[in-house]
């Protein structure tokens, strides 16, 4: 008599899984939508916990908190005031929600000091982040900054190194 409590159990429990599993993708459309496709940057503030660690390169993990999000939205609208941001894919398990996300605009202002040579530009990103009580508590972001420059115009060092990079080593 047994079995049948087990199994209506652990079916009650997958349920209230996909149940988070979809509020959590839905705080990331938000994310997307509102902040980097509108501008709406205030919507950070109610998305991320103030005690947020941002795992992303070449932003400071130390202090912890949301504005380096901020930040980098500005930057990228001084570099490409109209680009669009598309989810790619968006898959949820338990309190991480993984985003593959492509961006695309003009290159009109500079970024990295560079000014624009090129005027369209494309590149991806995969985001990490885990939610906790429908707050961003934690992320981390790999960026493909080598297409990214390449795109806009700038000159790419080519590697003489003939190890693999960690995607070609299957590490990512």
């Amino acid at each position: 008599m047994m079995w049948p409590i087990v199994l209506y159990y652990n079916s009650t429990l997958r349920m209230k899984e996909g149940d988070l599993s979809q509020e959590n993708k839905a705080i990331i459309r938000k994310l997307y939508e509102n902040a980097y496709n509108q501008n709406i940057t205030s919507i950070i503030d109610e998305l991320y916990s103030p005690e947020v660690e941002l795992h992303i390169a070449g932003i400071p993990e130390d202090p912890f908190g949301p504005l380096p999000i901020k930040q980098l939205i500005a930057m990228m609208r001084t570099a490409f005031p109209n680009y669009h941001t598309t989810i790619d894919d968006l898959i949820a398990s338990g309190d991480k929600v993984v985003a593959s996300i492509s961006f695309n605009g003009k290159f009109q202002g500079t970024f990295g000091g560079h000014s624009p040579s090129q005027n369209l530009s494309w590149w991806k990103r995969i985001d990490i982040y885990r939610i906790y009580r429908g707050k961003i508590v934690e992320q981390w972001g790999d960026r493909d900054d080598f297409t990214l420059l390449q795109r806009i115009g700038v000159t790419v060092p080519k590697f003489d190194d003939i190890r693999p990079l960690a995607r070609e080593a299957g590490r990512l």
